[in-house]
């Protein structure tokens, strides 16, 4: 009887990695499982692997309920089908879930911060504008009040220039009048 077991065990350790393709499974969440050297309880414990392990099945052994794997390690090693999942452990889960949200919490927090950074800079160039439009304002203001003074100016000034050519033209007229009177002369003449 043992033997037409082993020989069923051989038989389908021969024809079974044939059949299944390599797929990864991991040790279930109970701390530790004892490794055999075979397929049984009486083969020999030659160690123990932790749960979370990820081990490459080869052959299951659907009779005796056992899996052989190979560990990462590259050594190959029997073990409890019941104590394999084909799903990641919850520990394992856990930290890689943790680890995300970590890296998306640090993700966001420096969104966060660039868009602050962002905001602060749209409030000062808002300012900034704010303040060159009122310069702009006060610069328009002050370029009416110089047009109106230009314009006052000028027109002062044609006033004051018609004003004094009248004075010059009139001083003309009259010392072209007095003048000749003062100073007339005898006119020899011949005739008389």
């Amino acid at each position: 009887m043992k033997q037409l077991a082993l020989l069923t065990v051989v038989l389908l350790s021969v024809l079974a990695p044939a059949q299944l393709k390599a797929e990864t499974r991991y040790v279930s969440d109970s701390l530790t499982i004892f490794i055999r050297t075979g397929p049984t309880h009486q083969f020999r414990i030659v160690g123990t692997i932790k749960a979370g392990d990820a081990v490459e099945i080869i052959a299951d052994d659907a009779v005796n309920k056992a899996t052989h794997v190979r560990l990462t390690t590259g050594r190959e090693v029997w073990v409890d089908t019941e104590q394999l999942m084909t799903g990641k452990p919850s520990s394992l889960l856990l930290s890689e879930v943790s680890s995300q949200l970590q890296q998306s919490s640090s993700s966001s927090n420096q969104q966060i911060s660039d868009l602050q950074q962002e905001l602060q800079q749209a409030n000062e160039l808002a300012s900034v504008s704010k303040d060159l439009q009122a310069q702009v304002t006060q610069l328009e203001y002050d370029k009416e009040l110089l047009d109106q003074k230009n314009q006052t100016l000028s027109d002062r000034s044609r006033y004051d220039l018609m004003t004094a050519g009248g004075i010059v033209a009139l001083i003309g007229v009259l010392l072209g009048l007095v003048l000749p009177s003062l100073f007339r002369r005898k006119k020899n003449d011949v005739w008389r």
